[in-house]
């Protein structure tokens, strides 16, 4: 008897990355103008992709790197430095296709300065990944007539397309006082979850701003968050997306009367990430004949389940004492987070284990009325618990730091605590095996016996059974009807057969 199948052509797209590729940036700072430097307290940078193009074996990329600078001058008073350097570098790789796809991510891995003179040197490395999207096309085998069938509910996904958005979010701060200068002003932003709720694919976050500023002399930091939520334009049932935010633009205009100013924030947000539909289809993984042998060509399909956005949030904390021969502190200025490296991220069991340095810069005035720095690097090591995490699940995130607070305590030593806000993206391998062809074989002997009695080995199918005894499942759960789909070992099938 001849099989007939039937075919259906599914999208079996997945997200890749590539190998990625270090750059050093150098930018030096003359502070002649400025009245010199005597050292450097603060040192912010970030990195920016402005464009990315795919071309055949080779991904074109242009960003930007800024860099956010707070010293001392030649007489020690607090000052202050903002550079954007650009930068186009070129990725190789064999597996890129012209046109497909693609994003990459920038971020800082190092960023180090020195002083020469009235001169800052200061160089910053900074990390390019690049990941794409491979468009493939998997037949499954849906139905067959003229054999048994087993059939498994597997899932595939479909690139919808890549969020390239922008937005802006504002916010006002009455700082109360008349404002002489802003020293330092910087903004992270952290994406806190996508959802797909009404077909509609919705992101909430958060931007943490930091602003220095003086007035009549005195020195002021103020810490704002900025909750935000975007509808973005993707529309559709089931999509998944990892997305990642960054600070494109960031602008501080004052305002208000001229003894009270008013701090008016407007950032932009720039949005990135690849939008996957999902699907679970029901397709045949095995069959067999009664009539005939069968041989079965299969194949494994692999690729990388998106699982979307989770964040976590927890304080930390740590210390930092002047030196013995030091004056003691006054006060504190302000305590500017430089960098926050998240260095490894790991999934474990129904949680992640999130492990980083951040580091801050803390600005203080001595007993003598002197402004001091000292640099401050505060470890973590952070679990969270997270039901459906599984142990080999890739994570790919982000971190800011938030709600800074400092103490001072016994007037040489600071104490100083943060919250430490992740992004994290989940991913988890899937493996499809799929039907490709069967080939027909030679007719199979009928077993003429009126009665088998079947011993089944431990962890043995229901279908190997059925396999084995050329009978359909439905035929031996009739006859035995106390079987399960996984046999202990200890069962005995009675098989009656009409002749």
């Amino acid at each position: 008897m001849a099989i007939n199948t039937i075919f259906k052509s599914v999208s079996s797209d997945y997200e890749r990355n590539l190998d990625g590729k270090q750059i050093v940036m150098q930018c030096n700072f003359d502070t002649t103008s400025k009245g010199g430097v005597s050292k450097v307290c603060a040192l912010s940078s970030d990195a920016q992709i402005t464009k990315v193009q795919a071309l055949s074996k080779q991904i074109k990329v242009s960003g930007r790197v800024s860099i956010k600078l707070v010293y001392l001058d030649g007489e020690g008073k607090l000052n202050s430095f903002d550079y954007i350097s650009d930068f186009s570098e070129d990725i190789v790789d064999d597996a890129v296709v012209a046109d497909m796809p693609c994003l990459v991510n920038a971020s800082i891995v190092d960023s180090v300065s020195g002083i020469s003179g009235s001169e800052i040197k200061v160089q910053t490395v900074v990390e390019l990944m690049p990941k794409v999207v491979e468009i493939n096309t998997v037949d499954l085998l849906e139905e067959s007539e003229g054999a048994l069938s087993l059939k498994q509910e597997q899932y595939y996904q479909k690139y919808i397309g890549t969020v390239s958005e922008e937005f802006e979010v504002s916010d006002e701060y009455a700082c109360g006082v008349r404002v002489d200068d802003v020293l330092y002003y910087d903004a992270k932003v952290l994406v806190c979850n996508v959802d797909n709720a009404d077909c509609k694919l919705n992101l909430s976050g958060q931007i943490e701003v930091c602003i220095i500023y003086s007035s009549e002399g005195v020195h002021s930091t103020k810490n704002i968050n900025m909750p935000f939520v975007q509808e973005l334009a993707t529309k559709g049932e089931d999509l998944q997306a990892c997305i990642k935010a960054i600070v494109k633009d960031s602008r501080l205009i004052l305002e208000g009367d001229e003894n009270e100013n008013v701090f008016k924030m407007v950032i932009t947000v720039a949005l990135q990430g690849f939008v996957m539909q999902g699907e679970t289809m029901s397709a045949i993984i095995d069959l067999y004949s009664p009539a005939n042998a069968l041989t079965l060509t299969k194949e494994d399909v692999r690729f990388e389940r998106q699982n979307g956005v989770m964040r976590f949030e927890e304080r930390i904390s740590g210390s930092v004492s002047v030196g013995d021969q030091e004056e003691g502190i006054r006060n504190v200025i302000s305590c500017v987070v430089t960098q926050n490296n998240l260095s490894n991220l790991i999934a474990m069991n129904d949680g992640i284990l999130a492990e980083g340095i951040l580091n801050t810069s803390v600005i203080y005035v001595d007993d003598g009325g002197t402004v001091k720095c000292m640099q401050v690097e505060l470890p973590y090591s952070l679990e969270f618990a997270k039901e459906g995490v599984r142990e080999g699940d890739l994570l790919s995130g982000s971190a800011i730091a938030t709600e800074c607070a400092h103490k001072v305590k016994r007037d040489r030593e600071v104490e100083l605590t943060a919250n430490i806000a992740l992004s994290v993206c989940s991913k988890s391998a899937v493996c499809n095996t799929v039907i490709k062809g069967i080939e027909e074989g030679e007719e199979i002997e009928k077993n003429n016996c009126a009665m088998s009695v079947y011993l089944p080995s431990k962890g043995e199918s229901i279908w190997q059974i059925a396999k084995t005894l050329g009978m359909s499942i439905e035929s031996i759960m009739q006859q035995n009807a106390d079987l399960g789909d996984t046999m202990k070992g200890d069962e005995r099938i009675v098989i009656y057969r009409e002749l």
